[in-house]
């Protein structure tokens, strides 16, 4: 694996929005983990791959209502 990303071979919290996610996950099903996590590895907090998400006043919101009628 190229050692950019440090997975561990346990149970812990992983970061789907670090940019080296993929190759973890990949090592990790080559290693045929059950499980991992990000704990060790210097990019665990690196957000760089969460996609940009803007609300603006025009965007709609649905809404139902949903009142109980007797």
């Amino acid at each position: 694996m190229n050692r950019i990303g440090k997975p561990l071979q346990r149970r812990g919290e992983r970061n789907v929005f670090c940019p080296h996610y993929k190759n973890c996950l990949d090592h990790a099903v080559r290693e045929a983990w059950s499980y991992w996590t990000c704990g060790d590895c210097r990019h665990r907090l690196d957000q760089g791959a969460r996609p940009e998400m803007r609300m603006i006043s025009a965007d709609s919101i649905e809404h139902y209502d949903l009142r109980l009628r007797l």
